[in-house]
């Protein structure tokens, strides 16, 4: 019955073209002019369920991430735990996301993406209050064990509730909302857990931990009240009536072309009918498996980037380059990253993920120099390339990082969050998602283990290893990523299949610059 619409459907889109050609192009600019007037046409439950999916995850996300940043010492202090036992509690976030990602591919595709968001609360909950009424350390490490499967489930479901929910005109917008409340969890991490802050006493730092858990209830009210995702309930599910009763709550009106796009077009590329493909499907096939690879080249970039390490040892980066206030500047860190974020919101729409993940890679790495530069020149007492030790290592340090923290927020930071589910379609998305999220906190969990005796081995040098390394990625984003702005997902699928064509599988512009000369050498032979 389906087979037999859909053909319907084609067979009046050629008629409307040979009949009446003007009218139907009226009709698409139009229909245009409706898709790129998103934020007017979203309802205002649209709007709460992003803020809920956002401070539920993405702020449980950043906030996560560079608690540990200042309270490090606190926590050894009162505890009295040793060295490798807080690397334990440092990588244990990242050892529980595995967990929690590996789990959430799988729960978003048996339960939905919602009931699989609502369910994860209860580990963003437990693992929050372990923490923050811990009464040894042992208690404490299950804590952020829990925390961070919490933390690994939401990074996988929230960007993917935010991505299916939204129009294509703003989807740059909306799915940056992650990075956002990410940035705000940031940056309250840090300003909230200084010395002036938490103040000396036991319930300062205990009160710091608990802060996180009102907004996951804010997020499960919410959603309580939310429809599933239209991609999910179409594409997987097959309930026509369900995605159009979905769409409805979350559009104010209706747009002929966006409702082609869920029911029809998204599900027609992959000829995938109505289930989920297993892992070795999504191998088998080539426009998913390229899909697969480009994820895994960005997670990889990611961690590898070393801003693991830089968020979590902070304070220890600040002081090894001569920082006189590290507790402030890890705040400047914080502030920089909500800014930077915000700016990539109101640009991804505009200027395209392409260029904005290009640009801040190259200011990531120029960054990454600088600051193991600033570390070589005050480490006067190693065995230097070179002495030019001095006061203003510590300004240099501070700027560098913040210019670190900027190349990384408007990057990797942010368009990855998004990009994935992009080049995925919602029948390979969850599985996907599930490999990516999965060497992406197993990359985390190795770099926050061993970054302390890396740092011991290689310094003063430990920075230019992760500039190298990521010299390496910039190279594959620049052959491989393809743009992704503006464009419904089934597209972007269709230009990925035929992409992972061509060997190697370059982006199509490339290989058009590297055809164009020989053509006009033979054209220049031929007179």
């Amino acid at each position: 019955m389906d087979t037999t619409n859909r053909e319907g459907n084609d067979a009046r889109k050629d008629a409307d073209k040979d009949t009446d050609k003007d009218t139907d192009k009226d009709a698409d600019k139009d229909t245009g002019q409706s898709l790129s007037n998103g934020f007017s046409n979203c309802t205002p439950l649209f709007w709460l369920a992003t803020a809920a999916a956002s401070v539920g995850c993405g702020f449980q996300h950043g906030y996560a991430l560079a608690i540990l940043a200042n309270t490090l010492p606190i926590i050894k202090n009162r505890f009295d735990v040793s060295d490798v036992y807080m690397s334990g509690i440092v990588s244990g976030n990242a050892l529980g996301a595995i967990l929690g990602a590996v789990l959430a591919g799988y729960a978003a595709d048996r339960l939905g993406r919602r009931k699989a968001l609502l369910l994860n609360s209860i580990f963003l909950n437990v693992g929050w209050s372990l923490m923050a009424g811990a009464p040894s350390q042992h208690f404490f490490l299950v804590g952020r064990v829990a925390v961070g499967f919490g933390v690994g489930a939401a990074s996988v479901l929230g960007n993917m509730f935010l991505s299916e929910i939204s129009p294509v005109s703003i989807r740059g917008f909306i799915g940056n909302m992650f990075t956002v409340a990410g940035s705000v969890g940031f940056l309250l991490s840090f300003a909230l857990s200084i010395p002036q802050v938490i103040g000396h006493k036991d319930i300062g730092w205990r009160l710091v931990f608990a802060f996180p858990i009102p907004m996951v209830f804010f997020q499960d009210a919410v959603l309580v009240a939310c429809p599933e995702t239209p991609p999910y309930l179409a594409s997987i599910k097959r309930e026509i009536h369900g995605t159009l009763a979905s769409l409805a709550k979350y559009r104010k009106v209706l747009c002929e072309q966006e409702v082609e796009n869920v029911v029809y077009g998204e599900t027609d590329v992959n000829h995938t009918g109505n289930r989920v493909l297993f892992l070795r499907e999504i191998l088998s096939d080539s426009g998913h498996r390229l899909a697969l690879i480009i994820g895994l080249i960005l997670h990889s970039c990611r961690e590898l980037s070393g801003i693991s390490a830089v968020y979590s040892y902070t304070l220890q980066i600040f002081e090894e380059a001569n920082v006189s206030d590290p507790e402030l500047g890890t705040v400047g860190i914080g502030l920089i990253t909500v800014f930077t974020a915000g700016l990539v919101a109101l640009l991804a729409d505009r200027i395209g993920r392409r260029f904005i993940m290009i640009s801040g890679l190259v200011v990531l790495i120029a960054a990454q120099i600088s600051i193991g530069v600033s570390q070589t020149c005050y480490r006067t007492g190693k065995l230097l390339l070179w002495s030019c030790g001095g006061e203003w290592t510590g300004p240099v340090a501070l700027v560098s990082v913040f210019v670190f923290t900027a190349g990384f927020v408007s990057s990797l930071g942010s368009i990855l969050w998004i990009y994935v589910n992009e080049i995925t379609a919602p029948e390979a998305r969850g599985k996907t998602n599930l490999v990516c999220f999965a060497i992406h906190w197993g990359l985390s969990m190795v770099v926050l283990f061993s970054y302390d005796w890396i740092d011991k081995s290689l310094a003063p040098y430990t920075f230019f290893l992760f500039a190298g390394l990521l010299t390496l990625f910039l190279i594959l984003v620049v052959l491989m990523i393809p743009e992704t702005s503006n464009k419904p997902v089934h597209q972007v699928c269709q230009e990925l299949r035929e992409q992972s064509k061509r060997w190697p599988p370059t982006v199509a512009f490339l290989r058009k610059c590297s055809t164009v000369h020989p053509s006009n050498d033979a054209v220049s032979t031929d007179h």
